[in-house]
């Protein structure tokens, strides 16, 4: 069995959650394409009207995600991103056989305020991403097996 991903769960708490699990990927490598999020900005430990990305956001350079998310505090309820090398033509990607078929080289979709599956072509990086989920103490790390996306039909929106 291939390990094509790993799962995991983040605290459901405000902070920067989102800089945390991109911190082992290289992002500047990257474009990226936000296709789905809820992000909630704070101010004084408040949630705000407003949003980490905007609109205009929906494809971003990986240095340019990776700033927005160290550089301001919120709360994370939702978020669908996928990454492409920066010369590859971004697809929608929804489902695993999607992400096989495709240039994309990674999908990190964050739900319900505190799981996250992120899916990963090259298989140090997805083993760096497993090692850096258990040294920060996030709950229930496992991979992800190939034939599971296959079986269950996973999907990330």
């Amino acid at each position: 069995m291939k390990n094509a991903g790993v799962s995991f769960q983040i605290p459901n708490e405000y902070g920067k959650y989102l800089s945390d699990i991109l911190e082992p990927i290289p992002v500047g490598q990257y474009q990226w394409s936000i296709d789905n999020d809820e992000i909630h900005l704070l101010e004084k430990n408040e949630i705000t009207n407003e949003f980490l990305f905007k609109d205009k956001d929906r494809i971003i350079q990986g240095e340019k995600l990776y700033n927005a998310a160290k550089n301001n505090t919120y709360y994370l309820v939702f978020a669908t991103l996928v990454a492409f090398f920066k010369d590859e033509n971004i697809k929608i990607v929804r489902t695993y056989e999607d992400f096989l078929n495709s240039n994309c080289q990674i999908a990190l979709a964050i739900y319900d305020c505190s799981y996250v599956m992120f899916w990963c072509k090259k298989n140090q990086l997805l083993s760096k991403m497993y090692s850096y989920a258990l040294s920060k103490g996030y709950k229930g790390v496992e991979y992800i097996t190939e034939d599971d996306l296959l079986k269950e039909k996973y999907y990330i929106e």
